[in-house]
């Protein structure tokens, strides 16, 4: 025990020597209200684009920070008063808490640290009665408030490494290494203040020590948590390139690249393909009547039906403004059939709610081809889109093989 008291001893009191509580005090105040200005200017800038959640909290935390740190810095400008100290390291404490629900509202954990808030809360509040009933006494706040904001960082640093996106967890991980650095320097300076022999209530030798160490966390958070924002957008962008917007199924890009890929496969010469085309009947009276809205809602309400009786391996894309592809592979010409009239029956039977007293009945009209993968995709697309122009033609609501093209109008019946 003497020898540990001896190196805890050794290492606060040398970083005291080699820096200076005040000018970290300001340091450490400008650096939070730089990140608050930072997540601030992150929220305002994308809350009309996007929801980004934590962003507020973020800012409100490194604020809070901000401002207690400013308060602890006042005495030095002759502004003092019973309670100052107190009241600095109370923000402190607040905007690590506040950092903590920061991360759960972002990563959508549930508040699995209810019970952590807790026994900070009830510190925090011993902390306040012993400072009112007796006064100042650093030995006691520091103690108090490192317990306090150790048990925070910890938590924040566990929900940090909790991250289940796999694009943010790097940069998660690393802001969670550096919360169990900070907490880790927390609960070396409340050792040094429980076990030092020099300790006293009246002098705070390991101020610089924990200063320093708070600068080093708040120097790495922010760009960590930016990071996590770049790798967050750059996982929407790629979903983006393959998603079409509006309907949440695959887009036109996603269906060539697959139907390209698998029209050139010649690996496995015997596996037949099919594409076929749906497309919304009258749905320019739809606009008409209910508005772009309503069209959208019907396109949505259609996707989401196609997509439900579309099973993987097989490939539902909206490639149009009321066209649909799907790509089956697998088949035969029987399945292939089967499968469109299972799909234009499904539309037909549906009802979409347009309001609160109407409803809107759709129709489609479906054009297939099947092909070997020897064939050509865009080949195979025409010729679906021939059958899907001889559907339209024979009144619509229909599903027409791209046979019935070159075998004879009798061949569809």
């Amino acid at each position: 025990m003497g020898t540990s008291n001896i190196v805890v001893g050794e290492i606060v009191e040398t970083l005291a020597r080699l820096t200076h509580a005040g000018t970290l005090l300001i340091v450490n105040a400008l650096l939070a209200a730089l990140s608050s200005a930072i997540f601030t200017t992150l929220h305002l800038s994308l809350r009309k684009t996007r929801h980004i959640r934590g962003l507020a909290l973020w800012a409100a935390s490194h604020a809070l920070i901000a401002v207690g740190f400013s308060a602890l810095v006042l005495p030095a400008f002759g502004i003092t008063f019973f309670g100052l100290a107190l009241l600095g390291n109370l923000l402190i404490d607040l905007g690590t808490a506040f950092g903590l629900v920061a991360v759960l509202v972002y990563f959508e954990h549930p508040l699995r640290f209810g019970r952590v808030l807790f026994v900070a809360a009830i510190i925090g509040a011993v902390e306040v009665l012993y400072v009112l009933d007796r006064g100042e006494d650093l030995g006691i706040m520091v103690v108090a408030g490192g317990s306090l904001k150790g048990l925070l960082t910890v938590a924040t640093g566990i929900a940090f490494w909790r991250c289940r996106d796999d694009a943010q967890r790097l940069a998660a991980r690393v802001a969670a290494a550096f919360h169990f650095l900070w907490a880790a320097a927390l609960f070396l300076r409340v050792s040094w203040w429980e076990i030092h022999p020099l300790a006293s209530g009246s002098h705070d030798p390991t101020s610089a020590f924990g200063l320093l160490s708070r600068l080093l966390l708040t120097w790495v958070i922010t760009p960590c948590i930016l990071w996590m924002l770049s790798r967050q957008f750059d996982a929407e962008l790629i979903q983006l390139a393959k998603e079409d917007p509006l309907t949440g199924i695959a887009n036109r890009r996603v269906m060539w690249e697959l139907g390209e890929r698998v029209a050139a496969d010649t690996s496995q010469p015997a596996r037949r393909f099919a594409v076929l085309i749906v497309d919304v009947d009258h749905f320019k009276r739809i606009n008409d009547r209910w508005g772009h809205p309503g069209g959208d809602e019907a396109l949505k309400t259609i996707a989401t039906l196609l997509h439900r009786l579309t099973r993987a391996p097989n490939l539902l894309a909206r490639v149009g403004g009321e066209e649909f592809m799907v790509l089956m592979v697998d088949t035969n010409e029987q399945a292939v059939q089967d499968f469109a009239e299972e799909l234009r029956g499904a539309v037909q039977a549906f009802s979409i709610a347009m309001g609160s007293e109407h409803l809107l009945r759709c129709t489609v009209s479906i054009g297939h081809h099947l092909f070997h993968g020897g064939d050509s995709w865009n080949n195979a697309v025409t010729l679906a889109d021939q059958a899907l122009y001889e559907a339209k033609r024979r009144g619509r609501n229909q599903a027409v093989a791209s046979a019935v093209l070159h075998d004879g109008p009798e061949a569809a019946r």
